[in-house]
Protein backbone atom coordinates (compact mmCIF):
# COMPACT_ATOMS: atom_id res chain seq x y z
CA UNK A 1 0.00 0.00 0.00
CA UNK A 2 0.94 3.38 -0.71
CA UNK A 3 0.08 6.97 -0.43
CA UNK A 4 0.40 7.28 -3.83
CA UNK A 5 -0.92 4.78 -6.12
CA UNK A 6 -0.49 6.54 -9.76
CA UNK A 7 2.63 6.29 -11.15
CA UNK A 8 3.72 9.30 -13.41
CA UNK A 9 6.47 11.92 -13.62
CA UNK A 10 4.69 14.02 -10.90
CA UNK A 11 4.74 10.96 -8.57
CA UNK A 12 8.07 9.98 -9.21
CA UNK A 13 9.05 13.63 -8.54
CA UNK A 14 7.69 13.69 -5.35
CA UNK A 15 9.04 10.68 -4.10
CA UNK A 16 12.13 11.61 -5.33
CA UNK A 17 12.12 14.62 -2.76
CA UNK A 18 10.57 13.30 -0.11
CA UNK A 19 13.19 10.63 -0.11
CA UNK A 20 15.86 13.17 -0.46
CA UNK A 21 14.23 15.23 2.18
CA UNK A 22 14.17 12.32 4.78
CA UNK A 23 17.94 11.84 4.25
CA UNK A 24 18.32 15.40 5.30
CA UNK A 25 19.87 17.38 8.52
CA UNK A 26 16.33 17.70 10.52
CA UNK A 27 17.07 21.60 10.70
CA UNK A 28 17.85 21.66 6.70
CA UNK A 29 14.30 20.99 6.00
CA UNK A 30 12.99 23.86 6.26
CA UNK A 31 15.25 25.83 3.69
CA UNK A 32 14.89 22.51 1.78
CA UNK A 33 11.24 23.06 1.39
CA UNK A 34 11.38 26.51 0.39
CA UNK A 35 13.69 25.48 -2.79
CA UNK A 36 11.77 22.53 -3.64
CA UNK A 37 8.50 23.84 -3.42
CA UNK A 38 7.90 25.51 -6.72
CA UNK A 39 8.83 22.37 -8.76
CA UNK A 40 6.72 20.29 -6.51
CA UNK A 41 3.49 22.36 -6.57
CA UNK A 42 1.45 24.24 -8.98
CA UNK A 43 -1.28 27.37 -7.60
CA UNK A 44 -4.84 25.96 -8.73
CA UNK A 45 -8.24 26.29 -7.83
CA UNK A 46 -9.36 23.27 -6.64
CA UNK A 47 -13.57 22.26 -6.12
CA UNK A 48 -14.41 19.45 -3.68
CA UNK A 49 -18.22 18.01 -4.04
CA UNK A 50 -20.38 16.14 -1.69
CA UNK A 51 -23.47 14.37 -2.68
CA UNK A 52 -26.78 14.52 0.01
CA UNK A 53 -27.60 11.80 1.95
CA UNK A 54 -25.54 9.26 0.71
CA UNK A 55 -25.53 6.73 3.82
CA UNK A 56 -29.38 7.60 3.77
CA UNK A 57 -30.05 6.67 0.28
CA UNK A 58 -27.87 3.51 0.05
CA UNK A 59 -29.54 2.72 3.33
CA UNK A 60 -32.77 3.03 1.53
CA UNK A 61 -31.87 1.53 -1.90
CA UNK A 62 -28.36 -0.36 -1.52
CA UNK A 63 -25.29 0.63 -2.66
CA UNK A 64 -25.42 -1.40 -5.93
CA UNK A 65 -28.02 1.21 -7.41
CA UNK A 66 -26.02 4.01 -5.92
CA UNK A 67 -23.12 3.37 -7.58
CA UNK A 68 -25.13 2.77 -10.62
CA UNK A 69 -26.53 6.56 -10.28
CA UNK A 70 -23.63 8.06 -9.74
CA UNK A 71 -21.60 6.44 -12.49
CA UNK A 72 -24.45 7.77 -14.43
CA UNK A 73 -24.67 11.50 -13.15
CA UNK A 74 -20.62 11.71 -13.50
CA UNK A 75 -20.90 10.43 -16.96
CA UNK A 76 -23.00 13.50 -17.73
CA UNK A 77 -20.71 16.07 -15.49
CA UNK A 78 -17.36 15.07 -16.65
CA UNK A 79 -17.55 16.65 -19.95
CA UNK A 80 -19.10 19.84 -18.97
CA UNK A 81 -15.76 20.56 -16.26
CA UNK A 82 -13.67 19.56 -19.30
CA UNK A 83 -15.61 22.07 -21.66
CA UNK A 84 -15.11 24.49 -18.74
CA UNK A 85 -11.47 24.32 -18.80
CA UNK A 86 -11.47 22.40 -15.55
CA UNK A 87 -9.73 18.35 -14.73
CA UNK A 88 -11.33 15.70 -12.62
CA UNK A 89 -8.57 14.70 -10.73
CA UNK A 90 -10.43 11.47 -9.37
CA UNK A 91 -13.98 10.43 -8.32
CA UNK A 92 -13.90 8.94 -4.65
CA UNK A 93 -16.77 7.46 -2.91
CA UNK A 94 -19.60 10.03 -3.42
CA UNK A 95 -17.42 12.87 -4.28
CA UNK A 96 -15.35 14.64 -7.40
CA UNK A 97 -12.46 16.48 -6.69
CA UNK A 98 -11.85 19.12 -9.38
CA UNK A 99 -9.27 21.45 -10.72
CA UNK A 100 -8.99 24.68 -12.46
CA UNK A 101 -6.57 27.18 -13.83
CA UNK A 102 -7.78 30.01 -11.46
CA UNK A 103 -10.73 30.67 -9.31
CA UNK A 104 -13.17 32.74 -11.40
CA UNK A 105 -12.87 29.07 -13.50
CA UNK A 106 -13.84 27.14 -10.54
CA UNK A 107 -16.98 29.47 -10.37
CA UNK A 108 -18.11 29.19 -13.95
CA UNK A 109 -17.36 25.26 -13.21
CA UNK A 110 -19.01 24.84 -10.40
CA UNK A 111 -22.51 26.77 -12.44
CA UNK A 112 -21.97 24.86 -15.27
CA UNK A 113 -22.30 21.29 -12.95
CA UNK A 114 -24.92 22.61 -11.01
CA UNK A 115 -27.00 23.72 -14.05
CA UNK A 116 -26.18 19.91 -15.74
CA UNK A 117 -27.10 17.97 -12.45
CA UNK A 118 -30.59 20.02 -12.57
CA UNK A 119 -31.11 18.96 -16.00
CA UNK A 120 -29.84 15.37 -15.30
CA UNK A 121 -32.41 15.06 -12.36
CA UNK A 122 -35.70 16.50 -14.17
CA UNK A 123 -36.66 13.29 -16.22
CA UNK A 124 -35.42 10.83 -13.43
CA UNK A 125 -37.57 9.23 -10.69
CA UNK A 126 -36.52 10.37 -7.17
CA UNK A 127 -33.91 7.86 -6.09
CA UNK A 128 -31.74 8.48 -9.01
CA UNK A 129 -31.70 12.03 -9.07
CA UNK A 130 -28.65 14.16 -7.24
CA UNK A 131 -28.17 17.28 -5.17
CA UNK A 132 -24.09 17.97 -5.01
CA UNK A 133 -22.98 20.75 -2.52
CA UNK A 134 -19.33 22.58 -3.50
CA UNK A 135 -16.49 23.62 -1.66
CA UNK A 136 -13.99 25.96 -3.57
CA UNK A 137 -10.68 26.96 -2.88
CA UNK A 138 -7.19 28.38 -4.21
CA UNK A 139 -3.82 27.83 -3.63
CA UNK A 140 -0.64 25.99 -4.08
CA UNK A 141 -1.50 22.32 -4.55
CA UNK A 142 1.37 19.50 -4.82
CA UNK A 143 0.83 17.73 -7.26
CA UNK A 144 0.98 13.98 -8.15
CA UNK A 145 -0.58 12.09 -10.66
CA UNK A 146 -4.31 11.15 -9.66
CA UNK A 147 -4.68 13.35 -6.99
CA UNK A 148 -3.32 16.63 -5.18
CA UNK A 149 -2.42 17.82 -1.72
CA UNK A 150 -2.72 20.61 0.10
CA UNK A 151 -4.47 23.32 2.52
CA UNK A 152 -6.56 24.91 0.07
CA UNK A 153 -7.81 21.47 -0.84
CA UNK A 154 -8.08 20.24 2.86
CA UNK A 155 -10.24 23.88 3.60
CA UNK A 156 -12.47 23.03 0.30
CA UNK A 157 -13.12 19.53 0.97
CA UNK A 158 -14.42 20.85 4.72
CA UNK A 159 -16.47 23.27 3.54
CA UNK A 160 -18.24 21.18 0.61
CA UNK A 161 -18.56 17.93 2.76
CA UNK A 162 -18.92 19.28 6.17
CA UNK A 163 -20.59 22.47 5.90
CA UNK A 164 -22.28 23.37 2.47
CA UNK A 165 -25.76 22.60 2.36
CA UNK A 166 -27.59 20.77 -1.28
CA UNK A 167 -27.24 23.22 -3.80
CA UNK A 168 -24.42 25.15 -1.65
CA UNK A 169 -21.23 26.40 -3.48
CA UNK A 170 -18.68 27.80 -0.54
CA UNK A 171 -15.67 29.48 -1.09
CA UNK A 172 -12.56 30.29 1.00
CA UNK A 173 -11.41 33.71 1.95
CA UNK A 174 -8.34 32.65 -0.57
CA UNK A 175 -11.14 31.97 -3.34
CA UNK A 176 -12.64 34.99 -2.98
CA UNK A 177 -9.62 37.02 -2.80
CA UNK A 178 -8.53 35.81 -6.43
CA UNK A 179 -12.20 36.64 -7.89
CA UNK A 180 -12.69 39.46 -10.50
CA UNK A 181 -15.43 42.11 -10.35
CA UNK A 182 -17.65 40.46 -12.62
CA UNK A 183 -17.77 36.92 -10.32
CA UNK A 184 -17.59 38.75 -7.34
CA UNK A 185 -21.31 40.21 -7.34
CA UNK A 186 -22.65 36.47 -7.67
CA UNK A 187 -20.48 35.76 -4.10
CA UNK A 188 -22.33 36.75 -0.88
CA UNK A 189 -21.02 36.93 2.81
CA UNK A 190 -21.49 33.20 4.42
CA UNK A 191 -20.13 33.56 8.08
CA UNK A 192 -17.08 32.96 9.95
CA UNK A 193 -16.62 29.67 10.63
CA UNK A 194 -13.78 28.58 13.46
CA UNK A 195 -11.16 26.62 12.02
CA UNK A 196 -8.79 25.09 15.08
CA UNK A 197 -8.12 28.53 16.74
CA UNK A 198 -8.52 30.26 13.35
CA UNK A 199 -11.35 32.31 12.22
CA UNK A 200 -12.19 31.99 8.56
CA UNK A 201 -14.68 34.37 6.86
CA UNK A 202 -16.48 32.19 4.13
CA UNK A 203 -18.53 33.43 1.31
CA UNK A 204 -21.18 31.15 -1.34
CA UNK A 205 -21.00 31.62 -4.71
CA UNK A 206 -25.21 32.39 -5.86
CA UNK A 207 -26.23 29.30 -7.78
CA UNK A 208 -29.27 29.19 -9.70
CA UNK A 209 -32.67 28.47 -7.71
Amino acid sequence: MTLFPHDGPDTRRLLRYLRRRERSVRAQRPALDCSSWPALTRRQAVVFTDTADFTVRTLRDGILHFLMSFESVSAAVVPVVRRAGGQVVKIEGDSLLLTFDDAVAACRGVLAVEATVRRYNRPRPADERFRFSYGIGYGDLVMVDGDRFGLELNLASKLGEDLAKPGEALLTPAAAAALDAATLRRVVPYRVIAFKKMAIPVQRLRLPR
